[in-house]
């Protein structure tokens, strides 16, 4: 066995993920490394490796930066370690960003009050159907339930705050 005369991919991936700006970058962006999956036996030098990572920014010029970034990072990586690279980069959605004085905005927000609820606006990074909704025109706006711990294995929303959305959509839909 001669190990140092193979090509580690997982060496070459290490090797590019710690020089990588990761998690949050900014106030409008962050990028992460989702799923890595490779390797045949413990005895054999991982010839190859797929990585699925995933950058999010409010900021389409940032967005493209950090993505620009990414790929740059992997391919230095690969070149120094003699390695090759395939980077297959898509768009899953569009960020979308709704003003204060929107009519929806002002609707749902009127709704909250007649239930005693102060309603409260705040940009999201994440992705959702109204990405897609509203990239096609059909506005579209994400409502709070509550939740807690969101996308942990703790996550829960308290049955009090079902309640409060349900009266919620009761007063929005009848208003």
């Amino acid at each position: 066995m001669v190990p140092e005369d193979g090509i580690s991919a997982i060496a070459v991936a290490a090797d590019a993920i710690t020089q990588m700006k990761l998690l949050r970058i900014d106030e409008e962006t962050t990028a992460n490394i989702g799923i890595v999956q490779g390797g045949q036996a413990t005895n054999i030098v991982m010839p190859e490796l797929k990585i699925v990572a995933e950058a999010r920014s409010l900021n389409d010029a940032k967005l493209e930066a950090q993505v620009q970034h990414m790929i740059e990072t992997f391919e230095r990586a690969a070149e120094k370690h003699g390695a090759t690279v395939e980077i297959e980069s898509t768009r899953a959605y569009n960020a979308f960003k709704l003003e204060e004085d929107n009519a929806h905005i002002q609707a749902i927000k009127a709704s909250f009050e007649t239930i005693g609820i102060e309603p409260k606006t705040k940009l999201s990074g994440g992705g959702s159907d109204a990405n897609n909704f509203n990239a096609k025109g059909l506005t579209t706006v994400n409502l709070s339930t509550g939740m807690a711990k969101v996308h942990t294995t703790e996550e829960y929303i308290a049955i009090a705050d079902m309640v409060k959305i349900a009266e919620f959509v009761c007063a929005y839909t009848t208003a």
